[in-house]
């Protein structure tokens, strides 16, 4: 039985594969914010502010959106709150 020859695949172009989402991004997490992490450490949101901003050692590594100066939005990334934990084991 003689075999077919297989209908060869579609050529894609360049400029879609590049609007395609490649493997390695995957959605990103949900950031926390101060009440999440507050809840999670035990303390008060103006301690999870305090050490995310420097003012207290150690330091808690934060995204702070808004005004570089005064009120603004702090965000954290579970695996930094994570890495703070297990910085602080004695």
């Amino acid at each position: 039985m003689a075999t077919l020859p297989r209908p060869a695949e579609p050529h894609r172009s360049p400029s879609l594969e590049l609007l395609e989402r490649p493997p390695f991004f995957a959605k990103p997490k949900r950031l926390l914010d101060v009440s999440d992490v507050a809840e999670w450490l035990g303390v008060s949101k103006g301690w999870i502010r305090d050490h995310a901003s420097g003012r207290r050692q150690p330091q808690l590594f934060a995204i702070k959106l808004g005004p570089a100066k005064g009120k603004g939005l702090w965000k954290f990334r579970e695996e930094d709150v994570h890495q703070f934990i297990q910085d602080q084991r004695r």
